[in-house]
């Protein structure tokens, strides 16, 4: 007897407005009211911008690792948190600057896997 079982979407699509947050950067990201929180969304305009952030951090920490120091090539390197994303990203921020700041860092995908 085989089972017919509907798959399970990747992501729920966002609402277009919400008293919790807006969307910015024509729907790649969403800020929070809140805390000012800033998350890629799960599309392909969000993925361009996380990968763009990421570049940006990478130059910014002079192609290092901000974890390790040692050289950091943009192909291997991946959004390092200041706070922990967790379980379902409740806290998750993707902001690079916050108070004009550096707040996030590029690390290699091994150092980050290490840190958790």
């Amino acid at each position: 007897m085989n089972l017919r079982r509907r798959p399970i979407p990747r992501s729920k699509p966002k609402p277009e407005f919400s008293q919790h947050y807006e969307t910015i950067l024509d729907g790649a990201v969403l800020r929070y009211f809140a805390d000012g929180r800033e998350v890629c969304v799960d599309n392909k305009a969000g993925w361009i911008e996380y990968k763009r952030r990421v570049s940006v951090m990478v130059q910014r920490q002079g192609r290092r690792c901000c974890l390790c120091e040692k050289p950091l090539a943009l192909g291997n390197a991946t959004f390092e948190h200041q706070r922990r994303r967790g379980m379902g990203a409740a806290w998750r921020d993707d902001r690079i600057t916050k108070d004009g700041e550096d707040w996030n860092g590029a690390a290699h995908w091994v150092c980050n896997g290490e840190r958790g």
